[in-house]
């Protein structure tokens, strides 16, 4: 079974966090626990229609779920250009996606900025225009110093797949 190119939902290995946060950051919707056993993982993955990410052999061999990528590379921005590869090989191109959540993958949507006043930093409220909430968590997200890096680093590997 094939999974649509909009409806790419992951569920990530424990060993796989900082992949899940960066492909929460690109938009897709990437589950993550920082403990679960195997069984509970397939388990979710079949009832939620998620492709596993592991870097698991063993799991990748169970064949318990064909939609299983096994991660090859120890390094995160080679971890998620074995992913983009994997979607842009099944799908032709890659879709762009409002980001989720890092912390709980949850849909962000753009924030009153009175809303924010309370839940980040004065200094940011203050040089700040535009906020991001989360609708599960609640967290607020700004456009900090950092965002330059994070579109530089996913640029890089967008280049780098040919996209």
């Amino acid at each position: 079974m094939d999974v649509p190119i909009l409806q790419y939902r992951f569920i990530s290995d424990a060993m796989l966090g900082s992949l899940a946060k960066w492909l929460r950051i690109m938009g897709y919707d990437t589950l993550y626990f920082r403990s679960i056993d195997d069984s509970e993982l397939v388990r979710i993955a079949i009832q939620e229609q998620r492709i596993i990410l592991t870097r698991d052999t063993g799991l990748a061999k169970t064949k318990k779920t064909s939609q299983i990528i096994l991660i090859h590379s120890n390094y995160t921005s080679e971890q998620l250009k074995e992913v983009l590869l994997f979607i842009k090989k099944k799908s032709f191109k890659l879709p762009e996606l409002p980001p989720r959540c890092i912390s709980c993958n949850g849909k962000l949507i753009l924030a009153n900025k009175e809303s924010a006043l309370n839940n980040v930093p004065d200094y940011v409220f203050l040089k700040q225009k535009n906020f991001l909430e989360c609708l599960d968590c609640g967290k607020v997200f700004w456009q900090g110093s950092h965002k330059k890096n994070i579109d530089e680093t996913i640029n890089g590997i967008l280049e780098g797949i040919g996209t």
